[in-house]
């Protein structure tokens, strides 16, 4: 993971759901170190300072798998949000995890089991902080 521009909003958020999730067997211990220490480590910045090419907590993404260029474009949520059916993904999830801080046209790889995905980050169609929306 590499070090991550988030929102101090953000960041608040996260260390709240993270000390929530050590005690939830659902989630994965090495996913939930992972956005810890992502976490730690990240660039903090006003919720009025993010660039827009950011992905950021709520944000929509449009992005490709370089291997076959499917696309798909999903949301990152809190957990409590997650809806499949609205391709709203937990930041628990890895693919969230890796994609949060990352720019537009950015490219992620992403470790499933024995191999490597690359995933290219192709828009951002929508950040809250871009659009003024400090509430999600």
């Amino acid at each position: 993971m590499q070090n991550l521009i988030i929102s101090k909003l953000d960041y608040q958020r996260l260390k709240q759901r993270i000390v929530q999730a050590q005690s939830d067997p659902s989630v994965s211990r090495n996913q939930l170190m992972n956005l810890a220490r992502g976490v730690e480590r990240a660039t903090l910045l006003e919720p009025t300072e993010i660039p827009a090419n950011v992905v950021t907590m709520n944000s929509q993404v449009r992005i490709s798998y370089l291997e076959n260029n499917k696309s798909l474009e999903l949301r990152l949520v809190y957990p409590e949000q997650v809806n499949i059916h609205q391709n709203q993904i937990s930041i628990f999830a890895p693919l969230a995890t890796a994609l949060l801080g990352c720019k537009q046209h950015d490219i992620v790889t992403l470790p499933i089991s024995s191999r490597t995905v690359k995933i290219k980050i192709d828009q951002i169609v929508y950040q809250p902080e871009a659009a003024g929306d400090y509430t999600l």
